[in-house]
C-alpha cells in the first residue's frame, strides 16, 4: 500500500474501538503497517479482520495497561512483531463515577487507577519503544490527551489531572528528544462521541429534555455539557485526522505541541 506512511509501522494503544480504531483506519489508509492493541481479543480480532480486508498490513497485541509491568509486556510483544516507528498512546479513561464524579466523590484509589491507566502506562510504553526510534533517527510519539486540560471543571478531577500530566509529559519528552529526529506531540479531543459514549449522551438528553432525535440531542450536548463554538460534538475521525497530521513526515518541524480538537471549547 502506497502513501505518506508507507514503510512505517504504528502501534496504537486502545485501538479495538472508538478513537483508537479510527486512528488505525486513517494511518492504515496512509500506508502504515498497524499494530492494534486492546484487552478484548474478540474486538481486536474483528478490527484486525476489517483492516486486513482493506489491504492494510496488520498485527495485534492483547493486554492490560493498568500498571507499568503490564504496559512493558505489551510493548515488548509489539516489538517482537517488528520495529515501531509511530507510537500512539491512546488508551486511558477515568476510574471515577463513569465520567460524572464530583470532586469529593473521586477517591484517592480511583485517582491512582486513573493515573496508572493514563500516565504511567504512557511512560512505560515510551521507555520501551522510543529508544530504538532515537537510534534510527526517526519516530513519532503522539498522545491522546484531553481539551479539559485547558478547561478546568470540578467533575472527574482524576481524569483532568491525569490528562494535564500527559500534556506536560508530551512537552518534556519533546525536549528530551531534541535533535534525534523523533517528535512528541499531543492531540486533545473535546467531547467526542464514540459508540460507547453516544448511549450515555442520549440518556442525558432524555433526562434534560434535549430533544427526541440525535441531531437535537447532539446540538444541545455540545452547547450545554462542554460549550463549544461548533454546534456539534466531535467525531472519532476529527481526532484521527489530527493524529495522522502529527504522524506524517511533513510534520517533522512540529514537536512539543498540544493541539486541541474541540470545536472551540477551550480558548485559553
Amino acid at each position: 500500500m502506497s502513501g505518506s506512511l508507507a514503510g512505517r509501522r504504528a502501534l496504537i494503544t486502545g485501538s479495538s474501538s472508538g478513537i483508537g480504531a479510527e486512528t488505525a483506519r486513517w494511518l492504515g489508509r496512509a500506508g502504515a503497517s498497524i499494530v492494534l492493541h486492546g484487552r478484548n481479543a474478540d474486538k481486536v480480532a474483528a478490527m484486525e479482520e476489517e483492516l486486513r480486508a482493506k489491504g492494510v498490513e496488520v498485527a495485534s497485541v492483547i493486554g492490560s495497561l493498568d500498571d507499568p509491568d503490564a504496559a512493558r509486556a505489551v510493548a515488548s510483544e509489539a516489538l517482537q512483531i517488528g520495529q515501531i516507528d509511530i507510537l500512539v498512546n491512546n488508551a486511558g479513561g477515568s476510574a471515577s463515577g463513569g465520567g460524572n464524579a464530583q470532586w469529593f466523590e473521586a477517591s484517592a484509589e480511583e485517582w491512582d487507577t486513573t493515573f496508572r491507566a493514563n500516565v504511567l502506562s504512557t511512560v512505560a510504553m515510551t521507555h520501551e519503544i522510543v529508544p530504538a526510534m532515537k537510534e534510527r533517527g526517526w519516530g513519532r510519539v503522539i498522545q491522546n490527551a484531553s481539551a479539559i486540560a485547558d478547561n478546568p471543571i470540578s467533575t472527574i478531577p482524576d481524569y483532568k489531572a491525569a490528562k494535564t500530566a500527559v500534556v506536560s509529559f508530551t512537552i518534556s519528552l519533546a525536549i528530551a528528544l531534541r535533535g534525534t529526529g523523533v517528535t512528541s506531540n499531543a492531540v486533545s479531543p473535546g467531547l467526542t462521541v464514540t459508540e460507547n459514549l453516544r448511549g450515555w449522551i442520549e440518556s442525558l438528553g432524555a433526562e434534560h429534555g434535549w430533544g427526541t432525535t440525535w441531531e437535537e440531542i447532539e446540538k444541545n450536548a455540545a452547547e450545554q455539557m462542554f460549550p463549544a463554538l461548533v454546534a456539534r460534538t466531535g467525531r472519532p475521525e476529527d481526532i484521527a485526522r489530527a493524529i495522522l497530521f502529527f504522524a506524517e513526515p511533513g510534520a517533522d518541524f512540529i514537536t512539543g505541541q498540544h493541539l486541541r480538537v474541540d470545536g472551540g471549547m477551550a480558548l485559553a
